[in-house]
């Protein structure tokens, strides 16, 4: 366990280094949650804020109104449950627990960390020490997944009561599960990373092999017959397309990641695209 901790640390620091030191995740306007924004030209502008592609492009003078740096409240929210013992579901979500958290202290920001692992809740006060991120993480990892279920239909409710500060709000889980988080999105900047492992999504037949519910912890009599595989796909591809279309009806940001080479990826597309 100890050496998996120093590597995934180890790890975290290099790609926190090279591709996303430097600035915040958010894109925060002065001291409210809107993004930039362009509107005409004002003359108490600064003319160097003049985008002059958009001017050409409408006829009249355009500013960009930019971006502050500024502090963030940076919560990455770890769901947890049976599911995460498949493939190295959990493993990932360590990965990114290390990522998300020493992106926040690198930039200078507050980071607080929060576990939901099955029914129970465990919540981190909110640090800029760095030593804390290899305890978390070593929490996490220790963590016995199999047998716990988790409620997807509290969690926006239970992060809105636990969560008081406006934040950047990382949700990591498999979400496979159907959630609401129409009502956290509208105090938070919420974004979520989907962890997937790749038989999930593309299970192959094989009559011989036993199945487990992660859950229940129970094994399962029924086999993985073509019917049924074909029966699962279409349901799950029904679940992600209503998953997808709550995330973009209230502007919550998302990406799904199946394992530790996709993180940097994944991260630069849910923020810079």
């Amino acid at each position: 366990m100890k050496k998996k901790i120093e590597t995934i640390i180890l790890q975290a620091k290099e790609e926190v280094y090279r591709l996303l030191q430097g600035g915040n995740f958010s894109k925060f306007l002065g001291h409210g949650y809107d993004f930039s924004e362009l509107r005409t030209y004002d003359s108490s502008d600064d003319i160097r804020h003049i985008s002059w592609i958009n001017s050409a492009k409408l006829g009249e003078p355009y500013v960009k109104k930019m971006h502050e740096e500024r502090e963030l409240n940076v919560v990455v929210s770890m769901l947890i449950d049976g599911r995460m013992a498949i493939g190295k579901k959990q493993e990932l979500m360590g990965q990114l627990l290390a990522v998300l958290s020493y992106s926040a202290l690198f930039a200078n920001d507050l980071l607080q960390s929060c576990f939901f692992v099955g029914e129970s809740f465990k919540q981190y006060k909110p640090t800029k020490q760095i030593e804390e991120v290899e305890v978390t993480l070593k929490e996490l990892l220790e963590i016995e997944p199999l047998g716990l279920a988790l409620d997807y239909s509290q969690i926006g409710q239970r992060l809105l009561e636990k969560i008081e500060q406006k934040s950047l709000l990382f949700l990591v889980g498999d979400f496979l599960d159907e959630v609401d988080l129409s009502v956290l999105a509208q105090k938070h900047e919420v974004c979520v990373l989907i962890v997937r492992d790749r038989w999930e999504e593309a299970p192959i037949q094989n009559p011989e092999a036993q199945l487990l519910n992660p859950i229940r912890n129970r094994l399962i009599s029924k086999t993985l017959s073509s019917s049924a595989i074909k029966y699962y796909k279409e349901k799950l591809e029904e679940h992600d397309q209503n998953l997808y279309a709550h995330f973009n009806k209230h502007k919550i940001r998302y990406v799904k990641i199946f394992s530790s080479d996709e993180i940097v990826k994944s991260l630069e597309e849910l923020f810079y695209n």
